[in-house]
């Protein structure tokens, strides 16, 4: 059996372990002309059974001048010499990478999958593929590895990633690649980039992996398997990370809102996986987030503080308000007391900071417990009233109290959050505050047997919710 034989049976075996794709799929092709992606597009084009139809597409990056136009005249022909449609860009990366302020790499890895993903859509292809295969794989792991990384990380590229972009070659090593090639009586183009040691993953390909090899000349193969071996007990992790996410976690209107109590009763390994995927679920990604911000979330979970905030990467914030943790793309701003308003008698006040006080007269016989509602007596508490915001050193005498109480230490008692204590309006009469609006009445104003006459106070309040503005999208995948 040829080595050509050989790897249609493993891809062949990979396609149908990975569920990859289908008899008769379309799929769009990846196609630098470097050695992988041409003997990718030969071995696809050759499966026995499936009748792919395949699409070539190229990006010339304009990076290596007459270069980079001679690889994609290679590929046009080549794709003309297999009968299927041939999709290129031109795209000055350098100067999108300038303009953008990107490196290089990240520039050109996302003018690739744009173009991907809009040739996709166009055929209605099943997936774009990938000719990324084992020694790329090894060489991922060390450079995670290298740049510190959990179980995510070092389970390198996945068969299939979220984008529907496959990589059925991950078992398959270069050299096997190569004679291929050779076998086959395949050119393919040599890029002079990938030995230039100025980056981090050819450094890794033309420094590192030699010198390992003289430690255990199949490293490759190992951190390949290695990586395979940590991908499938991440996959498991990962669905018991999903259900305690279910039971702990919510998205409410823009935030992901998890309970503190829970969180902290979770072992220490699966908080933090609980805390990624739920920054995941807020801002689709991880990149910039390490292991020092998931740390960070760990001590705000564990504080003894009932309210803490913390920034992380991506405009995000954690706020931890007794035992509720939120994440949220806006990062909220408490605001300083802002407005004074008085309230001759009864009627209704429109509050400058959102919502509506009412004050009537009301009949003794009809006094009612809810909340947002409070029963003064008339003479007790005298009109004009003034209605403003919280104010450090604030204090009142709560009702059933002999004595003066700090409002801060008020809010705390309630579990009141940061958040919500700026917009609650203070009901004062003369220098004496009666009311926390919804939160506690004051001793002062209290209806009894002696009282002829009452009025009612009511506050209507309604958060208005500020849409997070939507953060740019960004690969994870280093080789895509």
């Amino acid at each position: 059996m040829t080595i050509s034989d050989v790897l249609l049976i493993r891809i062949e075996r990979a396609v149908r372990r990975h569920q990859l794709f289908r008899p008769d799929d379309t799929l769009v092709v990846a196609f630098s002309g470097g050695a992988d992606s041409t003997a990718l597009l030969d071995l696809l084009s050759r499966l026995p059974g499936y009748r792919l139809r395949l699409i070539a597409a190229h990006v010339n990056h304009c990076l290596r001048g007459a270069e980079s136009d001679g690889d994609e005249a290679f590929c046009r022909e080549m794709a003309g010499r297999y009968g299927i449609p041939f999709e290129t860009l031109r795209c000055d990366v350098r100067n999108l990478a300038s303009v953008e302020r990107l490196n290089l790499e990240d520039a050109a890895r996302h003018v690739r999958i744009d173009f991907f993903d809009e040739i996709s859509n166009r055929y209605g292809a099943a997936a774009v593929v990938l000719a990324h295969h084992a020694d790329d794989q090894a060489e991922t792991v060390l450079m995670r590895l290298l740049r510190g990384s959990g179980m995510t990380g070092l389970s390198g590229m996945a068969y299939r990633n979220a984008r529907d972009y496959i990589r059925p070659l991950l078992e398959i090593s270069r050299t096997e690649i190569e004679q291929y090639l050779l076998r086959r009586g395949l050119a393919w183009c040599e890029d002079a980039s990938n030995s230039d040691t100025a980056y981090l993953r050819n450094r890794i390909r033309h420094e590192l992996l030699p010198l390992l090899e003289e430690y255990n000349p199949a490293i490759r193969s190992t951190l390949a398997a290695t990586a395979s071996v940590i991908r499938d007990d991440e996959a498991l992790l990962g669905e018991l990370t999903a259900d305690v996410i279910a039971e702990s976690c919510q998205i409410v209107e823009g935030k992901v809102i998890c309970r503190v109590g829970e969180l902290r009763a979770l072992d220490a390994a699966l908080r933090r996986r609980v805390l990624r995927h739920a920054f995941k679920l807020l801002t689709g990604t991880l990149e910039g987030v390490s292991q020092r911000h998931i740390e960070a979330l760990c001590d705000l979970i564990d504080s003894e503080r009932p309210n803490v905030r913390l920034s992380l990467p991506h405009a995000v914030t954690a706020m931890r308000a007794y035992d509720a943790l939120s994440l949220m793309r806006t990062c909220i701003e408490v605001p300083e007391a802002c407005f004074e308003l008085m309230i001759p008698g009864p009627g209704r006040y429109p509050l400058p900071s959102g919502g509506v006080i009412t004050v009537d007269a009301h009949c003794l016989s009809t006094l009612s417990s809810e909340p947002e509602s409070a029963h003064f007596d008339s003479a007790k508490v005298p009109f004009p009233w003034l209605v403003r915001t919280f104010r450090s050193g604030d204090r009142m005498m709560p009702f059933g109290m002999s004595g003066r109480k700090k409002v801060k230490d008020i809010f705390i008692d309630k579990k009141i959050p940061l958040t919500e204590r700026a917009h609650i309006p203070f009901l004062l009469c003369g220098n004496e505050l009666v009311w926390i609006a919804g939160v506690c009445a004051s001793e002062l104003g209290r209806v009894d047997a002696t009282s002829t006459a009452t009025v009612r106070v009511t506050w209507h309040y309604q958060v208005q919710e500020v849409e997070a503005e939507p953060g740019e999208w960004s690969s994870a995948n280093p080789g895509v």
